[in-house]
């Protein structure tokens, strides 16, 4: 019998986990039982992810940034590589943004379905006055100086000192480059190695998904009344999509403008890794197909390929910034959680950054979710629903968002081989 893909099995976990959550309410002792004896374990699931945010942001950062082999590649291709990748991803963000204030995809759920959802709602309000009342004591470059830590084990001890860890890892990594390989060729292949076990849990923790999936869903269903939370779903999803086409589209025109070649020169020659990141979910799984295509198809140099697209695959995922400014935002919306200007610019930041980060992994962006929300004070206590709310409709959303992230890396690979002179 043909083994169940990943995605399959969230699916059928996900439909398993409504008609388990609509089963409880049937009964008066239901929902308890779900909470008490279901819910646990997709609880324990949240935890796991929330374990390796930090180690899997070092290591795919580091490996990211050490495959430029010395600060000459960094400075010449590298730099335009990182530049694009950056720029691109910062209008990923801000597109994404920008649509969810827009549209409000999580501002129709009522109170009282609301209050079902929350139990501490006075605590959410408490803890919100308090993060505004440091923010008013604090000075205008406050924000940059708390980029530099003082205690890289205090900053590594809460998933909200993210920013920190990544810059750390950054200045790490470029101490890296500038020393004699001979002096660093064990340490990059520490690091290496490391990449690859943390790739590896990922996976390991994935295989978990499904049976998480049914307790979370069923949890959430059953600690709730109505189909209000359905409907935003809904919204939220269409909305995520339309910004994605959205992506899409910049992407074509961007070509177009930068190279004058057409809009079918560009979305057929990586049709065929499209369809690969489709079934794969996976940035790096498509990798090979996505140079092939970028080299034959597009005609970047191969020198170029070889360089832009597999750190693209580690560090350039424009559709998972888009869905974690989306999803935060939408989430926010939901639980009511009132974000501030100084909040959404600290969201572009943070998924711009944590996004360098991200495994080339299947639900890569469900860990980094987790650190953009604890970087706006979202409360801990209620990140289990958040992500149940999102991991509910994700499975489908990361195959479309892959799609995305292997078409970003395309038109980086177009671009930089365009501005070297080097496109065929």
């Amino acid at each position: 019998m043909m083994k169940l893909a990943l995605h399959w099995k969230i699916l059928i976990g996900m439909l398993l986990g409504i008609f388990l959550g609509a089963l409880s309410t049937q009964f008066i002792w239901g929902p308890q039982f779900v909470t008490d004896w279901i819910k646990p374990l997709g609880t324990i699931f949240i935890k796991l992810l929330k374990l390796i945010a930090v180690p899997l942001v070092i290591v795919s950062l580091a490996k990211g940034i050490t495959d430029f082999k010395d600060m000459t590649a960094l400075s010449k291709i590298g730099g335009r590589t990182i530049g694009f990748y950056l720029f691109t991803t910062v209008i990923s963000v801000v597109l994404g943004l920008f649509l969810v204030n827009i549209f409000k995809p999580g501002t129709n759920v009522s109170p009282e379905t609301l209050a079902g959802l929350s139990s501490d709602a006075t605590v959410m309000m408490t803890d919100k006055i308090a993060m505004k009342q440091d923010l008013g004591t604090k000075g205008p470059l406050s924000f940059v100086v708390d980029l530099v830590p003082d205690n890289i084990f205090n900053a590594a001890n809460n998933n909200a000192n993210m920013l920190q860890i990544i810059f750390v890892t950054i200045l790490f990594s470029i101490c890296l480059l500038i020393l004699p390989t001979a002096r660093v060729k064990s340490l990059k292949v520490l690091v290496d190695s490391a990449n690859d076990v943390m790739l590896k849990m990922v996976d390991l923790i994935m295989l978990t998904a499904p049976y998480a999936v049914v307790a979370l869903i069923a949890a959430l269903i059953a600690e709730t009344t109505g189909g209000e939370l359905f409907i935003a779903l809904l919204s939220y999803s269409l909305v995520l999509l339309f910004g994605m086409a959205l992506l899409i589209g910049i992407y074509v025109i961007f070509i177009f403008l930068y190279t004058g070649k057409s809009p079918g020169y560009f979305l057929g020659g990586i049709l065929p890794a499209q369809l690969t990141a489709l079934t794969t979910s996976s940035s790096m799984a498509t990798l090979p197909v996505t140079m092939k295509c970028v080299e034959e198809n597009l005609g970047v140099d191969k020198e170029i390929s070889s360089f832009v697209c597999p750190v693209g695959a580690t560090i350039n995922m424009d559709a998972t910034s888009l869905m974690q400014a989306i999803a935060a935002i939408f989430v926010c919306q939901v639980m009511g959680h009132d974000l501030a200007l100084s909040d959404q610019l600290t969201i572009v930041l943070t998924a711009t950054l944590a996004s360098v980060g991200a495994a080339a992994a299947p639900s890569a962006g469900i860990i980094m979710l987790v650190i953009v929300l604890e970087s706006v004070g979202f409360p801990s206590s209620k990140l289990a629903i958040a992500l149940a709310l999102i991991m509910s409709v994700d499975r489908p959303l990361d195959m479309c968002r892959t799609v995305v992230n292997i078409s970003g890396d395309s038109c980086v690979a177009v671009v930089v081989s365009k501005s070297l002179g080097k496109l065929k």
